[in-house]
């Protein structure tokens, strides 16, 4: 999901984001479909994933919680950029992981 949003790829992240997702980023909420089509516009240079864990909820059903780091090489993205808590649930939709919710938090240094 996250090398979709860096390479701008609003369709690779559509394929992998329920269209009816909840999106809660940023202080925002917004559909899947909504969020997906911001991808394009993203802004991002860089993320570097730590502290990555796995929630096995049901066998179709995965909660995941990590920290990332991103960074924005344009003003005009400097909120983008910075070190933020993920929660993210995940389910098997015809043998496809999809995402159905995501929420993050700023981590404030």
């Amino acid at each position: 999901m996250w090398e979709a949003a860096l390479k701008k790829d609003s369709g690779a992240f559509a394929w992998l984001v329920s269209a009816d997702a909840v999106m809660v980023c940023g202080g925002c909420r917004m559909t899947g479909e909504q969020y997906a089509e911001l991808v394009a516009d993203f802004g991002i240079s860089g993320y570097d994933i730590t502290h990555f864990e796995v929630v096995m909820e049901r066998d179709d059903t995965v909660q995941v919680h990590y920290v990332i780091m991103t960074a924005a090489d344009c003003p005009e993205n400097a909120d983008l950029a910075g070190v933020f808590h993920v929660t993210s649930t995940w389910q098997k939709q015809d043998g496809i992981w999809k995402l159905i919710f995501n929420m993050d938090q700023r981590v404030v240094l």
